[in-house]
C-alpha cells in the first residue's frame, strides 16, 4: 500500500479547507491545514528531509514569505491561490517557482486536477534530488578512486625514478648523463649505464609503446634484464662477452617481452664503448631519432636500422661499430623530443635538432636549454636526452 502523499493548506479560511480535506479524505492526500504561517514554516523547514505539496491561500505579499519551498534542491512543491489576478501576479509566482495557480473561484475537481498536476511535477524533484545525490556520491567515490590512484602513480614514479641511474656520471675521460621528462606520472622512457670491468660503458634508452603502468613495468623489467646479463658477465669474469657487446642484448629482451604477453612493444638503441679503443659498437631496434655525433666543430646523424623489440620472433639485430674522435658528444633522444619541437615535417624537426645541438657547449643542460626542454611543463609523449661525452 502506497505512502499518503501530504499536502499542506495555508491560509485563513479554515471552514473551506475543511470541505476541501473532507472531499480529499477518499483519496491518498493527508491533509494538514494551517492557519499560521509561522507554524507552517516551522513544519516545513524541520522536516527537510521529507516533501509535502503546499498550497498557499493568501495574498501574493505574503506569498512571497514562502519562496524558500522553491529553488535548487527543494522538493516541496507549490500551489498558489489567486482571486483575480493581474498577469504580473501570474508571471511574479511562476517566477517564484509555483508549480500550478488555481483561480478562484474553482470546484473542488479543479483542486484535485490542480493537486495531481503538482504532484507529478513533484515526483521529478524527488527523483531528480535523488539522481543528485546518487551523482554526488558517485562523484565522492571517484574523487576518492582517484586520489589513491594518483597515490600510487605518484609511488610508482618515485621507484622509478630511484632505478634510472645517478646522473652526471664520470668514468675515467668519459662522462654520461640523462634528461627525462615524462608525459604522465609514470614514464615508457627509460634509460640504463654501466661501466664493466673499468673498461666497457654500456648504454641503453628504450621508449615503450603506450602510457602508464603498463608501460612502466616494461621499463623495469628491462632494468632487470641488463642488471642480471652484466652481473653475469661479471661474475664469469666473461671480458670476451663484453668485447661483442651489445651482441646478442636486444635479441634477449625481445624474445623475453614476447614471453610475457604484455601486448607491448619497444624501441632500443643499445650502446657499447670500449673506453681503451675508444670504439662504439651498438644495435639499433627501431630507435629514432638517431643519435647526433659532434666532433670537430660539426655535427651528424649516425645511420642504423632494425626493427623494434616485441612484436617479431627470431629476429636478429646488426651490430654496427665506429671509432670515435678523441673529443666527442654523443646525444641519443626519444621520439617524444621530435614531438615538442618547431617545423611541418620531419625532416625539419630533425635540422632544428642538429642546429640546436651545434649551438650548444654539448653540455646535458646546454643542449636541454638549447632545445626548449628545460622549461617543458608538460607534453604529449616521454621526453629524454642522454649524452656521452669524452674530452669536454
Amino acid at each position: 500500500m502506497n505512502s499518503p502523499r501530504r499536502l499542506f493548506i495555508v491560509g485563513q479560511n479554515s471552514e473551506l479547507y475543511q470541505q476541501w480535506s473532507e472531499y480529499l479524505s477518499g483519496t491518498d492526500w493527508a491533509v494538514e491545514i494551517f492557519t499560521d504561517y509561522d507554524d507552517v514554516k516551522d513544519t516545513l523547514l524541520g522536516n527537510i528531509d521529507s516533501s509535502a505539496l503546499v498550497l498557499l491561500d493568501m495574498s501574493l505579499s505574503e506569498v512571497r514569505d514562502f519562496k524558500f519551498l522553491g529553488g535548487v534542491g527543494s522538493t516541496n512543491a507549490f500551489i498558489v491561490v489567486l482571486e483575480n489576478p493581474t498577469a504580473t501576479e501570474v508571471a511574479t509566482c511562476y517566477r517564484n517557482d509555483a508549480t500550478d495557480i488555481l483561480i478562484k473561484p474553482f470546484d473542488q475537481k479543479e483542486l484535485l486536477k490542480s493537486l495531481e498536476r503538482s504532484a507529478k511535477y513533484q515526483k521529478l524533484l524527488v527523483e531528480n534530488q535523488g539522481y543528485r545525490e546518487q551523482l554526488e556520491a558517485a562523484n565522492r567515490n571517484l574523487q576518492d578512486s582517484l586520489r589513491i590512484l594518483e597515490m600510487d602513480q605518484i609511488a610508482g614514479r618515485q621507484v622509478q625514478q630511484s632505478m634510472l641511474p645517478v646522473t652526471p656520471q664520470r668514468f675515467g675521460d668519459y662522462e654520461i648523463s640523462h634528461f627525462i621528462v615524462p608525459s604522465l606520472y609514470l614514464s615508457g622512457d627509460f634509460v640504463g649505464y654501466h661501466c664493466i670491468f673499468d673498461r666497457y660503458l654500456v648504454f641503453y634508452a628504450a621508449d615503450v609503446s603506450g602510457h602508464g603502468a603498463s608501460s612502466a613495468f616494461l621499463t623495469v623489467l628491462l632494468r632487470f634484464l641488463l642488471t642480471r646479463i652484466l652481473r653475469r658477465h661479471v661474475h664469469n669474469d666473461d671480458r670476451d662477452a663484453m668485447a661483442r657487446a651489445p651482441q646478442g642484448f636486444v635479441e634477449y629482451i625481445n624474445r623475453q617481452i614476447l614471453a610475457i604477453g604484455l601486448d607491448k612493444h619497444l624501441t632500443m638503441f643499445a650502446g657499447s664503448i670500449d673506453m681503451e679503443q675508444n670504439t662504439l659498437r651498438y644495435a639499433v631496434g627501431a630507435h629514432m631519432p638517431m643519435p647526433v655525433l659532434v666532433h670537430d666543430g660539426e655535427v651528424e646523424m649516425m645511420e642504423g636500422k632494425g626493427k623494434p623489440l616485441g612484436i617479431f620472433e627470431d629476429v636478429h639485430w646488426s651490430i654496427s661499430e665506429k671509432a670515435l674522435p678523441d673529443k666527442f658528444a654523443l646525444v641519443l633522444t626519444s621520439d617524444g623530443v621530435l614531438e615538442v619541437l618547431p617545423g611541418e615535417s620531419m625532416e625539419d624537426k630533425e635540422q632544428f635538432m642538429l642546429s640546436a645541438i651545434a649551438s650548444s657547449d654539448t653540455s646535458l643542460d646546454s643542449i636541454c636549454q638549447q632545445l626548449g626542454l628545460r622549461d617543458l611543463t608538460e607534453s604529449p609523449d616521454d621526453v629524454t636526452v642522454l649524452t656521452v661525452r669524452r674530452g669536454y
